[in-house]
């Protein structure tokens, strides 16, 4: 199912969901996994922070890989008829408790690839119909279509960020 099959656009993810090309939802996954970064760039920018507070490129790809997780946890809630309100997360909590700092960049990109090739799995399982059941998270109601492409627009977002305002650094 294509992006503008989303039927109710949930609010605040929709600056995600509308980086992403109007494609199947597990084609804009394949096409928004680890492969879009930089990997030498990556490297090279180490623990260097645009402005003081900011996170590391390490943090960015720990949050990632959470977000993602927490998203595909919601998709599969939602697409098996789940009608528990879920809960947001901190995101900002989730970051420094993560550690991202003590792990080398190439486990933290291999884990970024096996989470989203499970995810790829995950969506390739859903029918459209389960596609279209929504849910709420976070006070928003949204579909797995929805979150699909939530989490590819997420990695797009912080893929522009780190090139916008990070690599200049370099």
């Amino acid at each position: 199912m294509n992006r503008s099959a989303i039927k109710s656009m949930p609010q605040y993810f929709d600056r995600y969901i509308n980086l992403v090309e109007d494609i199947a939802v597990v084609d804009a996954l394949k096409k928004s996994g680890v492969s879009i970064f930089d990997k030498e760039k990556l490297k090279q920018l180490g623990d260097k922070v645009y402005t003081p507070g900011k996170w590391t490129a390490k943090d960015i790809i720990q949050h990632l890989i959470d977000a993602e997780r927490v998203f595909a946890y919601r998709a599969l809630r939602f697409a098996r008829n789940d009608q528990t309100a879920l809960p947001g997360f901190d995101e900002n909590a989730y970051t420094p408790a993560a550690q991202a700092g003590r792990r080398e960049l190439d486990s933290l990109l291999n884990e970024y690839d096996l989470v989203r090739k499970s995810t790829i799995c995950l969506f390739e399982s859903f029918s459209d119909e389960m596609m279209h059941c929504a849910g709420i998270a976070a006070h928003s109601s949204m579909s797995p279509l929805a979150l699909g492409f939530t989490i590819a627009g997420h990695g797009l977002h912080h893929r522009n960020v780190l090139q916008e305002r990070y690599f200049t650094l370099l």
